[in-house]
């Protein structure tokens, strides 16, 4: 039996969290920031996996608008040019004189034919001609609809905005250590009955060299909360179960350490579950710290949420636990 499959054997249930065991080093981290997994996916297909609905409701705005223009341009430019090159005598109502202006209206005649405006100054004559606008009329349909299908799944898909703590803290807890880190709703939408899973990811020496990554779902003091209004101090005490347990600074550097976090919750205007992904690697770890907390009460008695102050952290003298 491989000490992969050894190591599998062992695990509890929930520990895999769906990575390799694979125990190369200096590899980069699994989640990136925005909670995206940073992997790159090679399919052996021309566009790799490129699909163009679900590019156009994940990317951002600024890509979704240039697309739509440039391909709402694009199709003008080319059908007008057809008929231009079919000549000026196939669209009734052209006016213009230099080569140019005919070129000009036929373009505006291909944008009302493609938004189905017609005024009515313009119109094709001639079977190739009408076939022609008929064609690019019913490609105009086809990509309204498509343009406003992924206007609607934008607007309608619920994005959780959470925000994390820049850094993981080694704290002081109850006369002993504890790993947390903390997170706060951006947001003034209801989240409520939020969950919340880690899982630590290390470098093990098997012996012979070889080492495995080794993975462990940590017990959360609280795991679940009813109401998600302000911040959460998401808690694992370091117990003697704990893969930190005993672990320096430097260890955790040594073993390449990696904390998963899936936050899971019910988004109240959506009416739908809404998940929440990020990562902290052995280098955003702070030892000896305490987090201050991000709200308070105002002038007026009001409770206020300053979420510019999530993650501001004093120093705090710890306990060394020796495994």
């Amino acid at each position: 039996m491989s000490v992969i499959q050894k190591v599998i054997n062992r695990m509890k249930p929930g520990e895999d969290i769906g990575l390799d065991h694979d125990g190369q080093k200096g590899r980069q981290r699994s989640i990136n920031p925005d909670g995206s997994y940073n992997l790159e996916r090679k399919t052996g297909r021309l566009f790799g996996n490129f699909f163009l609905f679900n590019w156009l409701i994940t990317t951002s705005w600024t890509n979704y608008w240039i697309a739509l223009v440039c391909f709402y341009l694009f199709d003008n430019v080319v059908f007008g040019s057809l008929y231009y090159w079919l000549g000026s005598e196939n669209l009734y109502g052209i006016v213009g004189t230099t080569e140019f202006d005919k070129f000009m209206s036929c373009f505006f005649f291909s944008c009302q034919t493609f938004t189905t405006v017609g005024y009515g100054g313009l119109h094709p004559v001639g079977k190739i001609a009408s076939s022609m606008a008929a064609i690019e009329a019913f490609l105009g349909l086809m990509a309204f609809a498509v343009a406003t299908g992924t206007l609607y799944g934008r607007f309608s898909r619920p994005k959780a905005r959470i925000k994390y703590s820049p850094n993981i803290i080694i704290a002081p807890f109850k006369g002993k250590t504890a790993m947390q880190f903390i997170v706060a709703n951006e947001m003034n939408t209801v989240y409520m009955e939020m969950e919340a899973k880690v899982n630590i990811s290390w470098l093990e020496d098997e012996g012979n060299g070889k080492t495995i990554r080794r993975f462990q779902q940590v017990k959360l003091e609280i795991d679940k909360i009813t109401m998600f209004p302000t911040s959460w101090t998401i808690n694992h005490p370091i117990d003697e179960e704990s893969a930190l347990y005993g672990k320096t600074q430097s260890d955790i550097q040594k073993m390449d350490l990696e904390i998963f976090v899936l936050l899971k919750g019910f988004d109240d205007t959506f009416s739908q579950t809404i998940y929440s992904r990020q990562s902290y690697t052995a280098g955003q770890f702070v030892w000896g710290a305490k987090f201050r907390r991000p709200f308070g009460v105002n002038a007026a008695g009001k409770l206020e949420m300053d979420l510019t102050k999530v993650g501001e952290y004093d120093k705090a003298d710890i306990v060394h636990l020796v495994s």
